[in-house]
């Protein structure tokens, strides 16, 4: 009994420190740092660096004019911006909307062969001579000053990397995908003021050229391992909320969750490819990435080992009737099975809205439990499957 009282309190104690009692801990240090977004100046407009936005499509037919036309009206010089688009083997029509949109500062790569993005990626970039790259996605839309906002933070040449915020245009979603980037980006925002972000997304992600090494093509999620890598550099590494981009949700939790399990999959895959960040020599970054990801990417076992040990101590305690274990032990189970129901509902259906994160969170947590199995049995391929996306103006 002992012993399942210390793993049922020892799991939960760990999911609340990964998700309370870290990011309050991070908030109260960056608290007293100078690495405020709003203290940072614009560049000088007679010194703007060049700049080269990287898109890696597969079959992107209904976002890729879209992504074309919004670089075209980003506020950047035009002389120093230009895009650079690689289709990788794409079997709807995205090759010939490139072809339409021919433009003198559009370089576009129609890979015959899908290879995965990470392999485009490293060929558009062996051809990049910008002295910034903005790495971003087909359905990312960038704001029209959101360029001016990131490159502003390489006047310091110790700067190797900063993030935008992405919004997630749910309207009125179903998977509570919103309520999570929202908590993402407050805790993207107290990391950066210390010189780091734990985990960048590849939306909205600019980096310097020059800092740029190819990445394996088995890579799975690739903005986080080139970022990391990019870290161990002893390079700052920040996050502008004012650099802003937005991406429809998800069109429903079932399409969310397969796109988790690819992600989940990745994120056990990169543990091994950044593992030299865990080192206690990076200090405050190591101790981060402890606490931000690797405990995170755990809660699943977490999850599983409280449920099992609540299970044991009721069944141990029946003759002494009802409990605060029987209490949690009802609690967890009424949010499996919301998040089941909530996985069974049809695209453009969604429970009420207090509903949302409790779905979101445990089948965020199976997904990731599902991507582990998929990386530790090596079938998870680097090649990607869109998940269903929400329409502009759609509303649930």
């Amino acid at each position: 009994m002992v012993f399942l009282i210390l793993t049922f309190t020892t799991s939960w104690a760990l999911i609340a420190y990964t998700y309370f009692a870290f990011p309050l801990l991070i908030a109260l240090l960056a608290s007293a740092s100078r690495g405020k977004v709003q203290d940072i100046a614009e560049w000088p407009e007679e010194t703007l660096p060049t700049v080269a936005v990287v898109v890696a499509a597969y079959n992107e037919q209904r976002d890729i004019a879209a992504k074309v036309e919004n670089t075209w009206q980003l506020d950047y010089p035009s002389d120093r911006l230009t895009l650079l688009i690689g289709s990788d083997g794409s079997s709807d029509s995205t090759p010939e909307l490139l072809i339409a949109a021919e433009h003198p500062r559009l370089t576009t790569h129609l890979f015959s062969q899908r290879r995965g993005k990470v392999s485009v990626l490293n060929d558009l970039m062996a051809e990049v001579d910008a002295e910034i790259v903005v790495l971003s996605d087909a359905n990312t839309l960038l704001a029209p000053d959101a360029v001016r906002k990131l490159v502003r933070h390489f006047q310091n040449e110790a700067v190797g990397c900063v993030n935008g915020a992405l919004s997630i245009e749910h309207n009125g979603g179903v998977s509570g995908e919103g309520l999570y980037w929202k908590y993402e980006l407050w805790l993207k925002t107290q990391e950066s003021c210390l010189g780091f972000v734990i985990g960048c997304y590849g939306g909205i992600l600019a980096i310097r050229r020059e800092l740029y090494t190819p990445i394996p093509a088995t890579t799975i999620v690739e903005d986080f391992v080139l970022t990391m890598r990019i870290m161990a550099l002893d390079r700052i590494v920040r996050f502008d909320p004012q650099a802003r981009a937005t991406e429809p949700a998800s069109a429903s939790s079932r399409a969310e969750w397969g796109r988790k399990v690819r992600i989940g999959a990745g994120d056990y895959q990169a543990l091994g490819l950044t593992r030299q960040m865990l080192h206690p020599r990076y200090g405050l970054r190591a101790f981060a990435y402890w606490s931000h990801k690797v405990l995170r990417w755990f809660v699943p076992f977490f999850l599983v080992f409280a449920l099992t040990a609540n299970l044991g101590i009721v069944l141990l305690s029946a003759q002494h009737g009802a409990s605060a274990y029987e209490f949690f032990l009802g609690l967890q189970l009424a949010g499996i099975l919301v998040a089941g129901i909530v996985y069974r509902l049809p695209a453009g259906s969604g429970p009420p809205s207090w509903l949302r994160p409790i779905s979101f969170f445990y089948l965020m947590n199976f997904a990731l439990l599902c991507g582990f199995f998929r990386w530790l049995r090596g079938c998870q391929p680097v090649t990607w499957q869109q998940a269903a996306r929400q329409a502009a103006g759609e509303v649930s």
